[in-house]
């Protein structure tokens, strides 16, 4: 094995995937095999976040942890965790103990194709934006760990006429374990008397996150919910400790920060995707949350 580190960041992975042309749309990768040419230090720690173009990533962590960024939550894997990573969802790793080791699976969004019927019937997209993470039990972790083994020997077996056809079986196999997961979550009994304000600030973030490119104001998202901006902002900074206009422009600054580091958009582009006037607008609104302008923070 040789001695070389190559880290990998999620920015890498994204634009390896992305800018290769794998006929069979996914790649599979981790730091523990020994058959490894190189050691993996997966996912290195970044300053800035990435949007995860048209891929999804499925982590199961075998040993250590990783603390990481999804949108504005902050998030941690550790043992005997899986952890499913939609495409377009912007994220940012922060910490990784030393210990850390797991298996990855990238699929680009044009593997789904052929998993169509899967993914409409478990609906993955609302059961993952609310917690993309599963507790595994050890004979789970496994199962994870032989399909993973298992797609490795066929992805190298490329004389065998059905090699894509067996590789995406072992996929839906994954899916339909993670569909499990799913169902036994829904199954569990909801908290009861959850706080009014809580149930309240949750529903403002998630329109925030479907709104935030366009709709900047906090009037906006009172007027959808019948109240008047000053109470919304009221029960907003008392549950979070932040300001209902802090919200919405740290998303703001967020989606930037991914667009300026994970695309080739120029300033003008991205605050027209933003809705703003003019891009000295954007640009004052973004050097005043970062303290550089969009092509200072682009060079970083």
């Amino acid at each position: 094995m040789s001695d070389k580190i190559t880290k990998i960041g999620f920015n890498v992975i994204k634009d390896n995937i992305e800018n290769e042309n794998l006929e069979d749309s996914f790649l599979i990768f981790d730091n523990f095999s020994s058959e490894n040419r190189e050691v993996w230090e997966l996912m290195a720690v970044t300053d800035y976040p990435i949007r995860l173009n048209r891929i999804t990533f499925i982590v199961f962590c075998m040993e250590g942890s990783i603390h990481f960024n999804l949108g504005l939550k902050k998030m941690m894997i550790t043992k005997n965790q899986l952890c499913i990573l939609l495409q377009d969802q912007i994220i940012q790793t922060t910490e990784i103990s030393p210990d850390f080791k797991a298996g990855f699976m990238v699929l680009r969004r044009n593997f789904f194709n052929s998993q169509n019927h899967f993914i409409e019937t478990i609906n993955l997209h609302n059961n993952l934006m609310k917690q993309p993470y599963f507790d595994l039990l050890e004979k789970e972790m496994q199962e994870y760990i032989l399909i993973f083994n298992r797609i490795k020997e066929k992805i190298v077996d490329t004389n065998h006429t059905y090699r894509l056809q067996i590789i995406q079986s072992y996929f839906q196999i994954t899916f339909y374990n993670i569909y499990h997961l799913i169902v036994a979550r829904q199954n569990v009994p909801e908290k009861v008397n959850q706080d009014n304000n809580v149930i309240l600030y949750e529903r403002y973030i998630k329109m925030v996150e479907e709104h935030y490119r366009k709709e900047h104001s906090v009037k906006f998202y009172a007027d959808k919910i019948c109240l008047t901006p000053k109470y919304l902002s009221s029960v907003i900074y008392g549950v979070s400790r932040k300001h209902a206009s802090d919200w919405i422009h740290e998303y703001i600054v967020l989606e930037a920060k991914a667009l300026l580091k994970s695309t080739t958009m120029n300033t003008k582009n991205i605050s027209e995707i933003l809705h703003f006037c003019t891009p000295s607008h954007f640009g004052r609104f973004f050097k005043r949350y970062t303290g550089l302008t969009p092509n200072e923070y682009k060079k970083i």
